[in-house]
């Protein structure tokens, strides 16, 4: 393939895989997945709030039948930044989904380029090309991610991670563009999928270890460590929050439960052609993507090339993390248990295999037609299973029109002051419903609202003694009150969980903000000295590159 013909029929190739695989969401409007109502949710409510000129919208005000939530002081907020583009100011509820599509879409898309970004510098263009075309197809990115699952920030991880790796291999070959490549595609994952990161750095760790391993030098080590130091303190204005305010929220319900990672592993496959559970299908393409990576490995016997060696291994290795023997590892290493499904690394076993098919070709013979029977059979699954598992059908409208109802958001964001039986999505929405925004149990109390947004509630009050007013928003650490714009008052949580505070007799201007407290001021300076640093890593001045040095790169090229 030319070089001047190869960019134009590459981003085509891509663009029109892409546009088929989404098709069918698009036509039936979205999937039943499991993250759906979460994702429709909090999408419209962070888009809103954005169009309203909230750059970074933490507290959802009309979330929880108008309690308001602090989804966004945990959740990553990247890819509802982008459905908030395809929204526009004025997105109605009901077609919530359309927007989430569109980030999905421009996700798949993305994916494929970088894959191929990665993909080229081993290879060449056609075998590249097929490589990320198997990228987008492998039944894990596509038909449970985002058709049964409606995982859409993990979604987005298939995006950052080939251009993760793509950084990695251009700093470890001393080119320029490679490290802030690297440091900025752990950026962009850490402010798109949490779990996905932890399990991108291990994967980057292990390669930095095995590039250290054969240079014989720790440079690859310190190279990688301090990539991820810097990737993390770009997003500190996520990270830094979501880690220090945790006692603020029910999270401990992400540990236990469903959550739970000793309930996660792959121990069973479909039992019968009308067997749709989702975790038979998972554990069946889990081992159909296994398979193909160790066709495409057994088939480079006989070459020497250690790159496909520690693809190989690292796809294996990621496969026996998702069984129920590496339990005592999970346990062992407390931090991989913020990962909560093991099968998660599916994303580690589609990087390898790929990276694999990449550089090694089925060889002629019955390799080849093995490693071709897999794929069809693979494919044909994952059709039928788009075809006829419940989680990816058309969602109901009903079911979405009294969500928006209630407005709940996922259990853990429920702050700790509210209690459980007062989150149903019942009693939100008879709340948000009939409920005053403002409400007194003494008499003759009366109030004008001057201002009701994110973070900032107004109103003049005029009362006869001194009473006390419930707001109609959760108590959440940060909010403060002042009277006449002088007095300092005390806020609390009922039992409800609602603001509560005195004010005194008389006629008072009353104002309560949602603070920034020192997390998120302190992330927030993190995360502009983290950019900053990265920009001058971008402009800083390079000595000259010695003759010859790219030459591996330029022979891959022919």
């Amino acid at each position: 393939m030319k070089a001047d013909k190869e960019w134009v029929l590459v981003p085509l190739v891509l663009t029109q895989a892409c546009a088929l695989l989404v098709l069918p969401l698009w036509l039936q409007g979205g999937s039943q997945g499991h993250d759906l109502f979460h994702h429709l949710l909090s999408g419209h409510y962070f888009g809103r709030q954005l169009w309203q000129g909230e750059l970074y919208p933490r507290w959802l005000m009309a979330m929880n039948g108008g309690f308001g939530s602090p989804t966004f002081f945990f959740y990553p907020p990247l890819p509802y930044y982008v459905s908030a583009l395809f929204a526009g100011p004025e997105a109605p509820a009901r077609h919530a989904i359309s927007p989430l599509l569109g980030s999905a879409t421009l996700a798949l898309l993305l994916s494929g380029a970088f894959a191929y970004l990665w993909l080229r510098r081993a290879s060449g263009p056609g075998r590249a090309l097929a490589a990320s075309l198997l990228y987008l197809v492998l039944p894990y990115h596509v038909t449970m991610d985002l058709y049964a699952r409606f995982a859409l920030a993990e979604f987005w991880a298939f995006a950052w991670a080939p251009l993760i790796l793509l950084g990695q291999d251009l700093a470890h070959r001393g080119q320029r563009q490679g490290l802030p490549l690297l440091i900025l595609g752990l950026a962009l994952l850490a402010f798109s999928h949490l779990p996905s990161l932890l399990l991108v750095m291990g994967l980057v760790s292990v390669r930095a270890l095995w590039f250290a391993w054969l240079a014989r030098s720790l440079a690859p080590c310190w190279l990688a460590l301090g990539a991820q130091g810097l990737g993390l303190c770009m997003a500190g204005a996520l990270l830094l929050p979501a880690l220090a305010d945790q006692d603020a929220i029910s999270m401990e319900l992400m540990r236990s439960g469903m959550f739970d990672f000793r309930r996660n592993f792959l121990d069973r496959l479909p039992q019968g052609l009308d067997d749709w559970r989702f975790r038979g299908h998972l554990g069946w393409f889990t081992l159909l993507t296994l398979a193909l990576l160790l066709v495409a490995w057994g088939s480079a016997r006989g070459r020497s090339q250690a790159e496909i060696s520690c693809w190989g291994a690292i796809g294996l290795g990621a496969c026996l993390m998702m069984l129920p023997p590496s339990q005592p590892l999970w346990t062992l290493l407390p931090p991989l248990q913020l990962v909560q499904f093991p099968w998660r690394l599916n994303l580690i076993l589609l990087l390898a295999t790929v990276a694999l098919v990449a550089q090694v070709p089925p060889s002629p013979g019955p390799w080849r037609w093995l490693w071709w029977g897999l794929l069809a059979l693979t494919l044909a699954s994952s059709l039928v299973y788009v075809r006829h598992a419940p989680l990816t059908q058309a969602p109901d409208l009903r079911q979405v029109d009294a969500l928006f109802a209630g407005k709940r958001s996922a259990r853990e964001y429920r702050p700790q002051q509210t209690p459980r039986g007062a989150f149903s999505p019942s009693q939100l929405a008879w709340q948000g419903a009939f409920q005053a925004p403002i409400t007194t149990e003494q008499p003759g109390v009366s109030w004008t609202l001057v201002r009701w947004q994110p973070r900032q509630l107004a109103l003049v009050v005029t009362a006869p003694q001194p009473a006390k007013l419930i707001l109609h928003q959760y108590d959440y650490p940060g909010w403060q009150a002042s009277l006449d714009d002088a007095l300092p008052l005390t806020v609390s949580a009922n039992d409800h969980g609602l603001l509560q505070l005195w004010v005194p007799a008389g006629q008072h201007s009353l104002t309560l903000t949602l603070a920034a407290r020192w997390p998120e001021r302190a992330g927030n300076t993190l995360s502009l000295l983290g950019w900053l640093a990265w920009l001058w890593l971008i402009w800083r001045p390079t000595r000259q590159r010695a003759p010859g040095q790219d030459a591996p790169d330029r022979a891959r090229q022919t």
